[in-house]
């Protein structure tokens, strides 16, 4: 009899939990509340323009990219913000997410003409993972698994910056180089990555 019982709040379990684990690139109830925008749809490229060389598609609910060096760039320009992103790198990868970028790219790199760069990438010997190459360091070394999805958190509010990567506060820091701009995903050649659950918030001062 309790056998019997038992075994439909088993199920009941189970569903909830594949439910849980199936809520990428979504909005949850109180992110719609604070006012939390889906950049990434799941399924397309749109709001996304294609920069330089790299293929961009999206599957699986991931923009993923491939081939040469390029980079996805945001429709709408963002001043102060909260950022969510989760990333997959390949081993040794080098990737990157673009904040406050100009629209304009660099001839021949995968990268905007200005841009703080959250780095994507382990192996940098000054700026790797969780700093914004050639701006701020990173506070702490982190070493996210390739092949593996992570997130980051971010906030960029007037000069400051800050992240957090899978829970882990990572960035800290000050710089006044750039105001506001568009939100970038890099890809560099033959490195694969992909990125989900990309949402913004912008911050009222």
């Amino acid at each position: 009899m309790i056998e019997r019982q038992i075994r439909p709040l088993i199920g009941l379990l189970l569903l909830g939990t594949v439910a849980a684990i199936g809520q990428v690139n979504t909005l949850t109830g109180n992110e719609k509340t604070q006012g939390w925008t889906l950049l990434f749809n799941g399924n397309s490229l749109e709001g996304w323009t294609q920069e330089g060389g790299a293929k961009w598609d999206a599957r699986a609910g991931a923009l993923r990219g491939a081939g040469g060096d390029g980079w996805l760039r945001s429709r709408d320009r963002f001043t102060d913000f909260n950022l969510k992103c989760d990333f997959k790198n390949s081993p040794k990868g080098n990737a990157g997410i673009f904040l406050r970028a100009s629209k304009e790219s660099k001839p021949g790199e995968p990268n905007p003409m200005t841009a703080y760069e959250l780095q994507i990438h382990n192996e940098d010997e000054k700026y790797a993972t969780g700093s914004i190459e050639d701006h701020i360091q990173r506070l702490t070394a982190v070493n996210p698994a390739p092949n593996q999805w992570h997130s980051y958190e971010v906030e960029v509010r007037g000069s400051h910056l800050t992240a957090t990567l899978d829970g882990v506060k990572v960035l800290d820091g000050t710089d006044r180089t750039i105001s506001s701009g568009f939100i970038g995903l890099q890809h560099h050649k033959d490195m694969p990555v992909e990125y989900r659950n990309i949402k913004v918030k912008a911050i009222r001062r």
